[in-house]
């Protein structure tokens, strides 16, 4: 069994994008900005069970900000004018991870819970991973109550402000921004847990098909929608399967300004930071110099560690 891409949408920098992945290795190279840690980040936040409570508003797309607070601003029209309230409608942005994994029939009993047919007889399977509404009604009706408190607040202050005029007071008024404004800044408080209160939106798991998977056009990917009505899988039918451990970025390899502000000495500690912690960059640097540099009569293990190594 093994991955063969990831395809991850809605999520920060990544509207629409394809990873694929090696059976041995897979390096993410590019410039500043261009995705790289977005694309690490989302396969952290939804594979690692422990790490999806770190998700916040900043994981959205912030072009898709705009699109919610229209929703909720629809929501508010509708609430005030005592219309029938439009349904939500989170599915165009929300953050979600597709993972497509190759699997052998002989691994059958591995992913049980994500088989599309009891019939199937091995090859691609893929899942989406979306964060979204627990319950996307009980958010509408929370945003809206909320909305309602802050316009009591507003008309009730307004009218102590007349009252006030009326007495001969100052004319002066000022404005105060209660929370929520709008729905993104409603979410910014509620999206997760916080001070007590239980967060609005988690992680589900959906079984996707491999028959509607379509290939990237021009570098942008184009995941399948959801069939309306699509059910979530119970759990997590991948916890076991996949682990991630990542490596921050490493700056200044071979820059010697920051080797010698490391500590540039075999027979020192091997470079320290200001906290005491050794970088990755002159650990490696400094095992390769001890034990692999060709340049210092290498023995046979060092010549097979060096062959690995490259």
């Amino acid at each position: 069994m093994h991955i063969d891409f990831v395809e991850i949408a809605n999520f920060r920098k990544l509207s629409a994008a394809r990873v694929g992945l090696s059976r041995e290795k897979t390096v993410f190279v590019g410039a500043n900005n261009s995705g790289k840690t977005s694309a690490m980040v989302a396969l952290r936040y939804f594979l690692v069970e422990q790490e999806r409570s770190s998700f916040s508003l900043n994981d959205f797309t912030l072009s898709h900000w705009p699109v919610i607070d229209a929703m909720g601003k629809d929501w508010e029209d509708a609430y005030t004018a005592d219309n029938p309230i439009p349904d939500p409608a989170w599915e165009t942005v929300l953050p979600f991870l597709d993972i497509w994994l190759h699997v052998a029939d002989s691994e059958v009993h591995y992913v049980q819970k994500i088989l599309p047919t009891l019939d199937w007889e091995g090859g691609r399977l893929g899942v989406r991973l979306r964060f979204e509404p627990k319950d996307a009604l009980e958010l509408q009706k929370e945003y809206l109550k909320a909305r309602a408190h802050v316009a009591e607040v507003q008309k009730a202050a307004i009218e102590i402000a007349a009252e006030g005029t009326a007495e001969g007071g100052s004319e002066e008024t000022f404005t105060v921004s209660l929370w929520p404004q709008n729905l993104t800044h409603f979410l910014k408080r509620r999206l997760q847990r916080v001070r007590g209160s239980e967060g609005l939106f988690h992680v589900r798991t959906y079984v996707l098909d491999r028959d509607k998977l379509t290939d990237p056009e021009h570098g942008l990917a184009t995941p399948q929608p959801l069939i309306k009505g699509s059910e979530p899988i119970d759990g997590d039918p991948l916890k076991g399967l996949i682990r991630i451990d990542e490596i921050s970025a490493q700056r200044g390899f071979g820059n010697k300004e920051s080797a010698r502000s490391a500590g540039d000495d075999d027979s020192g500690d091997g470079g320290t930071s200001a906290s005491g912690q050794r970088k990755l960059s002159e650990q490696l640097r400094q095992y390769y110099r001890r034990h692999l540099d060709p340049q210092k009569n290498p023995d046979a293990q060092d010549l097979h560690a060096l062959i690995a190594f490259r």
